[in-house]
């Protein structure tokens, strides 16, 4: 009977945390932030580090920072015109093909992250964009446990 309710429990458990991670992680209102972990992939090589966006009345700024604190990109979306502009780019990366480039691949991420997708594909560069949602850690150290007595 106890095994019974164990693994409904963990059940019911497993169900509530797959719906949570389901939910959007992009910042809908004036103000709200969304973490990532950013990937982009090149046939060359690769980068890393987290994305922050920042909701900011009709647009969207955001900037990847690699793990050092090295700023790769900032940027900012903007939703009305469906635009994004880069304000900088790391020096290898600063050249106008691939702004024109990483503009145009960063408009698609955005739209995808705003439908639920955390993953890009540029098919014509090979470039693959993935960025994984950051869960918040919560400031409750309960994890429903109890210590006996």
């Amino acid at each position: 009977m106890q095994r019974t309710l164990a693994s409904i429990s963990f059940l019911v458990c497993l169900l509530f945390s797959t719906i949570a991670s389901a939910q959007q992680h992009f910042p809908q209102r004036n103000g709200d932030k969304a973490e990532y972990n950013a990937s982009i992939t090149m046939q060359k090589g690769s980068m890393s580090g987290v994305c922050i966006l920042v909701q900011d009345s009709d647009s969207i700024k955001g900037a990847v920072v690699n793990e050092f604190g090295v700023s790769l990109l900032d940027f900012v979306y903007n939703c009305k015109e469906d635009k994004v502009r880069l304000k900088s780019v790391i020096a290898m990366m600063d050249k106008w093909y691939i702004r024109k480039v990483l503009e145009a691949d960063l408009r698609n991420v955005l739209k995808g992250l705003k439908n639920g997708k955390d993953s890009y594909i540029d098919e014509k560069y090979k470039i693959n964009y993935t960025f994984t949602p950051i869960e918040e850690a919560s400031d409750n150290n309960d994890d429903g446990t109890e210590l006996p007595d």
